[in-house]
């Protein structure tokens, strides 16, 4: 995660609790806390646009089948599993 944020940055001040603080500092190394708390925040985006996807595809379908997403998560698992040479819950059996 070394790798240059791209893009303009401002610099601006946030509060945080002091325990949350040390925590991103103790796992934020080299990286930074700056990097840190960016990357995290890119991925609180990325969930609430996913989450909002979601919403417009049931106003207009309906409610997602929860059996048919849990599937989908399971194939997603067992994909990224293999592909780091793990064994899969269906491999143990």
């Amino acid at each position: 995660m070394d790798t240059p944020r791209s893009g303009k940055t401002r610099v601006t001040s946030v509060s945080l609790r002091a325990e949350t603080l040390e925590a991103i500092r103790s796992r934020a190394g080299k990286q930074g806390v700056s990097s840190y708390i960016e990357e995290a925040v890119q991925r609180q985006l990325q969930r609430e646009a996913v989450d909002d996807h979601i919403a417009e595809y049931e106003a207009e379908h309906g409610p997602v089948d929860q059996a048919e997403v849990a599937a989908r998560v399971e194939r997603i698992r067992a994909h990224h599993a293999a592909h780091r040479g793990e064994a899969t819950p269906a491999d143990a059996a």
